[in-house]
């Protein structure tokens, strides 16, 4: 990801929590505004307070779903009719709440005939929304796979960079063995790694990890499975692919990341890292750990001619 895009979304997502965050509050304010200046305050031994506490419940879980649909979703659709729907339920669930404290003279007696009209409005807005967010969760899923290559144990995703570790991949290496599957094994590993470390911090480390694994995610295919093997160390698993497909693939992946341009968060100009690449093809006749320990020496020998 580039640092234009990074600063793009950076913006739209921070400019879609300032309109909602306003929006929520514009709302929230008219209810409260219709009330005072129509409303007449209760005499206190006219107040129930029981339902004072119930409703007033329901509006501060819609206010809290509201505050995190803002936090924690990205900017879009979605994300702006849920605020949408929840801002109208709270709306009359505030309603509802100040009737408690206020009676309407007759001239006012129309704001608590229409105080349900939000609510129902909102579930027709957070319907539309599910119908969306469902769509999302979809794509989100085809995506999911490709990481996973249909198998889902998310017990053993590393917590870096969301991908399954080496143990993971020499299971599947070894399951398309037994079933005579033909594949091919590419290693990718993150040149002077360390240096980076001692330079700017683990954090950024761990960042650059994630941002190299969404990499490789991108270039593989539906079926193939995409692992952490070790530190700044990944393994593709390729099923039914050839060894010079896999060379080409590998040379596609070391473009990619010659030209993946890092932010680092103290520095304005980008960093720019590089990878070497290692090849083997996964036979039944070789075990897997073999053709791992074969792979690290390949790269091992590629680092010793890059130093």
């Amino acid at each position: 990801m580039t640092l234009m895009t990074h600063i793009n979304v950076y913006h739209r997502r921070f400019n879609q929590r300032i309109h909602l965050s306003g929006g929520t509050i514009v709302a929230q304010g008219l209810a409260l505004f219709l009330v005072l200046s129509h409303g007449i305050t209760k005499q206190l031994a006219h107040i129930d307070w029981l339902d004072i506490v119930a409703e007033g419940s329901v509006f501060i879980f819609a206010a809290t779903w509201i505050i995190a649909v803002i936090v924690s979703r990205p900017a879009g659709k979605v994300t702006t009719l849920m605020v949408a729907g929840l801002n109208c339920l709270a709306f009359t669930a505030l309603l509802d709440l100040l009737d408690e404290l206020f009676y309407y003279p007759l001239a006012s007696q129309w704001l608590g005939m229409i105080e349900s009209v939000p609510a129902a409005a909102g579930m027709v807005i957070m319907t539309v929304a599910l119908v969306f967010w469902h769509r999302e969760q979809l794509a989100l899923n085809v995506q999911l796979q490709r990481r996973e290559s249909y198998y889902r144990d998310h017990e053993n995703i590393d917590t870096v960079t969301q991908l399954y570790p080496a143990a993971y991949f020499c299971d599947r290496a070894a399951d398309y063995q037994r079933r005579l599957v033909h594949a091919s094994i590419l290693m990718v590993d993150i040149n002077q790694f360390s240096r980076f470390n001692s330079r700017f911090g683990h954090l950024e480390g761990n960042r650059l990890l994630q941002e190299v694994g969404r990499l490789l995610v991108m270039h593989v295919r539906h079926e193939d499975l995409v692992c952490r093997y070790a530190s700044d160390r990944f393994v593709i698993l390729l099923p039914d692919m050839e060894l010079h497909a896999a060379n080409e693939l590998a040379s596609q992946i070391q473009n990619s990341v010659n030209h993946l341009a890092f932010r680092i968060a103290t520095n304005t100009t980008a960093v720019f890292q590089s990878v070497r690449t290692a090849v083997i093809e996964c036979g039944p006749e070789h075990d897997v750990d073999e053709l791992l320990a074969r792979l690290n020496l390949k790269l091992t020998h590629c680092e010793i001619s890059v130093a």
